[in-house]
């Protein structure tokens, strides 16, 4: 994983300002967010983001390439996720351990929010992200209950 240090600003808002998960944010708490709360890292492919049992807790919200879940223990794979959508909110919620592996499916680029970044943000940018998070998770369970059902 590799910081990425020179993309100017203008860049930056523009990935992101296609992207679902900050539909709701103004352009102003974008800024804010990219400025002083984030760091963006390359990961390339086939590389890990993560790896269970790692003690990192940011959360990160993919903006271009693709990220594999999976379980070390079975190598069973638990879905890809996709620019807009985020990974390692448990461990970013919660202050624990990584429960799964991720690695970059292409060459990837996320966004990393640290738990004590989360913090320092702005009520309301802080808000958004907590209100994203929970949509996010909220979907998932509604796509692994559908799952649940089909093989039942």
């Amino acid at each position: 994983m590799k910081l990425i240090e020179h993309i100017p600003l203008i860049k930056q808002m523009e990935i992101i300002n296609r992207l679902n998960f900050f539909k709701e944010f103004s352009l102003n708490e974008r800024q804010v967010l990219l400025e002083s709360f984030s760091q963006l890292y390359l990961i390339s492919q086939s590389r890990f983001l993560f790896k269970q049992f790692d003690n990192d807790k940011r959360l990160y919200i993919v903006l271009s390439g693709a990220i594999v879940v999976y379980k070390h223990s079975h190598l069973l794979d638990l879905g890809t996720i996709e620019p807009g959508e985020f990974i390692g909110e448990g461990a970013f919620i919660n202050n624990r351990e990584r429960s799964t592996s991720a690695r970059a499916k292409s060459d990837t680029i996320v966004l990393a929010i640290t738990p004590e970044a989360l913090t320092r943000l702005p009520n309301v940018i802080r808000e958004k992200i907590k209100d994203r998070i929970i949509e996010g998770m909220s979907e998932r369970i509604t796509k692994l209950n559908d799952y649940l059902e089909s093989r039942g």
